[in-house]
């Protein structure tokens, strides 16, 4: 394995590793209900939960695997709008792409945009055989993104106390 990017270029977007600088949009990311409405349990409380989130997600796995969910920023304006990239989950021994971004973005090819250029680096830089992506079966939209991507859909899986379809492809 080459050198692991820390920073991805697309057309309208910067992917960038997060840093403490962060600690707001991850606030505002983890404390709209319909943003997280299939993902967290409840929505954060303050600063000090998001700065929790923060260590305990992208940095630790920063530290632990050289990789982690990416800051999404809108290059016209420097903006953080959310987030995606490659989690490794452990619980199944796959890599997942995520992503998640600011209600006010949605359904502008954000997400396609950035999950693509999140495929890419999984395949170039970190050599992934096969990549999946975890999705309530409700949450239609993220659905459409990993078809987009060219996911299959797999097994219904257990995972984190929910059932999710688990869609994959191979790299």
């Amino acid at each position: 394995m080459g050198l692991i990017r820390t920073e991805l270029e697309t057309e309208r977007l910067h992917l960038r590793l997060f840093t403490y600088d962060d600690l707001q949009v991850m606030f505002d990311l983890n404390s709209d209900p319909e943003v997280i409405k299939y993902a967290e349990p409840k929505p954060l409380k303050d600063l000090l939960e998001a700065k929790k989130v923060l260590e305990e997600g992208p940095l630790a796995d920063y530290r632990k695997y050289g990789y982690g969910r990416f800051a999404v920023e809108l290059k016209q304006t420097g903006k953080v709008i959310g987030f995606c990239g490659i989690k490794y989950l452990p619980e199944i021994d796959l890599p997942e792409v995520g992503y998640r971004y600011l209600r006010k973005y949605w359904g502008r090819g954000i997400g396609t945009e950035a999950a693509r250029a999140c495929v890419e680096f999984a395949r170039d830089d970190l050599n992934v055989q096969k990549l999946v992506a975890l999705i309530i079966p409700e949450n239609i939209a993220s659905i459409r993104v990993a078809e987009k991507l060219g996911m299959k859909k797999g097994p219904m899986i257990q995972i984190f106390d929910v059932n999710a379809l688990q869609y994959e492809m191979m790299l």
